[in-house]
């Protein structure tokens, strides 16, 4: 066995020498309490595990994080081993085995949660593994999170994964306390979050130039948030807090996979916090509690979290946690080309609060060990307010958004590599209760209820089989979902106060932008993937999306206006201002739209391994996107007190389809410059072509041979490029990592009318800078207790690509600098501190509008306390 792992020649030694050795611990959830020594453990319990193909090393190092167990090896026995890839729900025992298989080594109990590697041939090995050049590094407690080495604590998977991915790990999370969810986002290369409506705590992710109409899919544990509603920004929005998310998965580019379905430009997953999150070693329950607060209208963000382990089988962990943020004061430095008076007064921005009572409670349930059960419910209710000065006075519309998402998870995994099954059914309901006041008089308030409901589902299963050339897996599934979307507002109510009596449904200005509508997609998907020796990895699949959209609405044709006396007793706004009022008579439609579509969408991927630590890959994929049901029915115009006569569908409209071409490299080196140092780095170049985008022209309807606005195909191609790259190098006392993403959009502006070509108006298409570049590092004192670092991130000009609001989406380049770090009393209590944008700069964030430039010096602290 020794000579043939010689045999694989110098690059395997050069890399597996600078590998001192292995010592990791950890918690997961499921794991039961009192186990006496690993081998128990090993026996009974199950975990998730996700580990790709790579050395033995670092997949050791993985495995014990995912199994909760400290595994020990000396470096000599793992040098130049690989390890296959391994996911599923399996035993711990299981998972060690298939980690092991073929390499001729074995393990053994050496005490509580203690497990060693070793060659049975080498019989010193039995007898002590700390023995010889085997260095135990400090013992990590990864209470089950998903934390690593990487950029900003992200796990280790993904720098050996040969795909665009980011993961925004429970450690940067937890570092500070934010603001808004979308505030941790802003550091992911490639990856910004839209702030055109920055009084709006609802969370736009524009990935690589591409957001809204469900371009980037948003996910809380896989249930889709498709809620959408249009206004003079962003229109997507997905309502999440961080108290119990334990990390954000972003996928930029095709998802293979389950959660690909009519994702045009990548997914953004909110993954929740399990009970072992929550639960220490040796014991059966846990209680984690946090309270922060700070400057700038930062009053209060806290949660209380507990878990319990009701059996050997069974684990409960839910919480309550709340927020409370008011209007911030903008920065004090620099010089912004602002409408003061409107959205803000005296360097306060109006609205910019909110409030948000978060409740979570998950159960999980081992029916057996390799049948695993969890179901989950978040519910969000937030308020906020949208508005502005008005003629010397404040317009305030109240928003109130209730957000609940249920997840039920299924993971069956027995000693069969033919069946590695997971099914989920989750439903999301949002809905948005506004009350409005009118422009022109302020007594005057009506409510408009938006909501959006979505039940879905998913069934895979993995298959692996041993071949001539190596190990293959097929990974084969079907995932469906259906909105269903309303909007209503009371039309009679709108009658009444505009002093209309023509029959025109006034209400189309607010739930023709946002129509009813309902919408199902099947997306069915199979992969191949094929790994051969320990250098080369292939895969190919195919997907088949289709979908189905229908609803109905009304349009009208040209105005009639009719003056009539006013009633006795009549007090709307016309009578009581002119003495009459005058009646909008139209000729109207109902137009109904049942459309469906469908694409097959191949993508491939080489990867190639020529070191332990390094792996190159090169991918491509093809994505495609129907119109959304805003998309497909839009009507009516703009909100009342206009006249809902200017919008209308386009039958024509086609889906958009997308072409991307990726190349990348993935380094993970440990022991670089001394025995517990890393270094770690993704780095994705790609290429992207969108034909059909979908914008908003003028289109004719026939019904009245008139002139609309509707959504419209752009002409030519649309294309992005760019280079993402993550990196991050971590010696123990200090660490220094990065980020920088430059990018290149190239939409287009115009689209064919009538056999003419005409710009695109007057909407407004969202271009992200060309550069971003993060910078983060920090020093680990008093034996690793106390934390301090600090962050700096550039962010470069940009403008919007066409529409009348061109300047007011204009920002320019700005460079902020921010403070954080952490105290750890003991293993129980932690004092977390930070200051964000240190030097008060004013400035407007990228993809954000002049109306609300962005917070100044907020200074936070909040205490953590586990038991």
């Amino acid at each position: 066995m020794q000579g043939g792992l010689k045999g694989k020649g110098a690059r395997r030694r050069l890399a597996g020498a600078l590998l001192a050795g292995i010592s990791i611990s950890g918690i997961v959830a499921g794991a039961p309490a009192l186990a006496q020594d690993a081998a128990a453990a090993m026996n009974g319990e199950t975990a998730r595990f996700s580990i790709p193909a790579q050395p033995l090393s670092s997949a050791l190092t993985v495995f014990g994080q995912q199994a909760g167990l400290q595994v020990s090896a000396n470096a000599a026995t793992v040098r130049g081993i690989s390890a296959p890839a391994l996911s599923g729900r399996l035993s711990t025992r299981a998972a060690l085995g298939r980690l092991l298989s073929g390499s001729g080594l074995v393990w053994r109990s050496s005490g509580p949660r203690t497990v060693i590697v070793y060659d049975p041939a080498a019989t010193a090995e039995t007898a002590d593994v700390s023995s010889g050049d085997t260095i135990a590094l400090d013992r990590i407690v990864i209470s089950g999170q998903d934390t690593g080495a990487g950029f900003q604590g992200t796990p280790d998977w993904v720098y050996s994964d040969p795909a665009s991915v980011s993961v925004v790990s429970r450690e940067q999370i937890e570092q500070v306390p934010v603001r808004n969810t979308r505030d941790l986002l802003d550091s992911v290369a490639g990856v910004y979050v839209n702030r055109s409506e920055a009084q709006n705590p609802g969370i736009v992710v524009n990935v690589r130039g591409l957001q809204d109409q469900n371009r980037v899919v948003t996910m809380i544990d896989g249930a889709r948030q498709n809620f959408q509603r249009s206004g003079h920004g962003a229109s997507q929005r997905a309502y999440v807090d961080t108290s119990f998310i334990r990390e954000i998965d972003v996928e930029k580019a095709a998802t293979t996979g389950v959660g690909g379905a009519g994702a045009l430009g990548g997914t953004v997953n909110f993954r929740t916090i399990e009970a072992g999150d929550i639960i220490e070693a040796g014991r059966t329950w846990g209680v984690e509690a946090s309270a922060g607060t700070g400057t700038n209208a930062f009053e209060f963000d806290g949660s209380v979290t507990a878990a319990a382990r009701v059996s050997d089988r069974f684990s409960v962990v839910g919480g309550i946690s709340h927020k409370k943020i008011g209007a911030y004061e903008i920065g004090k430095n620099g010089t912004l080309k602002l409408n003061e008076g409107l959205t803000y007064v005296d360097d306060v921005v109006v609205f910019t609060g909110q409030e948000v009572l978060t409740t979570f409670i998950k159960g999980e349930a081992d029916l057996s060990d390799n049948l695993r059960i969890t179901l989950s419910w978040m519910r969000n209710a937030t308020k906020s307010s949208q508005g502005g000065y008005q003629s010397g006075r404040i317009d305030e519309d109240t928003e109130e958004i209730t957000n609940n998402t249920i997840v039920a998870n299924l993971a069956w995994n027995p000693d069969s590599d033919l069946i590695d099954l997971e099914a989920n059914v989750w439903y999301n309901h949002l809905a948005n209760d506004e009350t409005r006041g009118f422009v022109l008089d302020p007594d005057v308030l009506f409510p408009v209820d938006y909501k959006m409901a979505t039940v879905g589902g998913s069934l895979e299963n993995t298959s692996r089989f041993d071949v001539a050339f190596g190990a293959l897996s097929l990974n084969y599934g079907v995932e469906m979902f259906h909105d269903d979307g309303t909007t209503k507002a009371d039309s009679d109510y709108l009658d009444s106060a505009y002093g209309n009596t023509g029959g025109t449904d006034l209400s189309l200005g607010f739930s023709g932008a946002n129509p009813n509508g309902r919408r199902t997609m099947v997306s069915g998907f199979a992969n191949v993937t094929l790994e051969h020796d320990d250098w080369l990895t292939v895969s190919g699949g195919l997907r088949y999306d289709y979908s189905r959209l229908w609803g109905s609405t009304t349009i009208y044709g040209d105005r009639t206006r009719v003056r009539v006396p006013c009633e006795p007793g009549d007090t709307s706004f016309m009578c009581r201002i002119f003495g009459y009022k005058e009646v909008n008579v139209y000729s109207g439609a109902n137009v109904s739209v049942d459309r469906t579509d469908g694409a097959l969408l191949p993508n491939a991927m080489v990867a190639v391994q020529p070191f332990d630590w390094l792996q190159a890959f090169a991918r491509f994929s093809q994505t495609y996107r129907a119109p959304s049901v805003m998309e497909a029915l839009i009507a009516g115009g703009h909100p009342p007190p206009a006249l809902p006569i200017n919008n209308a569908p386009n039958p024509d409209l086609k889906p958009e389809r997308g072409n991307t071409y990726e190349i990348g490299a993935n380094i993970s080196r440990d022991g670089v410059f001394s025995e517990q140092d890393g270094f770690r780095l993704k780095a994705v170049a790609f290429y992207r072509e969108i034909e059909d985008y979908i914008s908003t022209g003028t289109v004719r309807r026939p019904e009245f041979d008139k002139e609309y606005t509707s959504y419209v195909n752009v002409d030519g191609t649309t294309r992005m490029s760019g280079v993402e790259i993550e990196a991050s190098y971590d010696a123990g006392l200090y660490y220094l990592g990065g980020a920088f993403t430059w990018l290149h959009t190239d939409f287009g502006n115009t689209y064919t009318y009538e056999g003419a070509t005409k710009p695109v108006e007057p909407s407004v298409i969202f271009v992200p800078p060309e550069f971003k570049v993060t910078l983060d590092g920090g020093v680990r004192l008093l034996d690793k207790r106390l934390t301090l670092g600090g962050r700096m991130n550039h962010v470069g000009g940009t403008s919007p690509n066409v529409g009348v609001l061109t300047a007011s989406y204009q920002t320019t380049d700005y460079t902020l600098f921010d403070l954080y770090g952490s105290l750890k009393f003991n293993d129980h209590a932690k004092l977390r501190f930070g200051v964000n944008n240190l030097t008060d700069v004013a400035y407007v964030p990228a993809l954000g509008t002049t109306a609300y430039p962005a917070p100044g010096r907020t200074i936070t602290a909040a205490f953590n306390v586990k038991f």
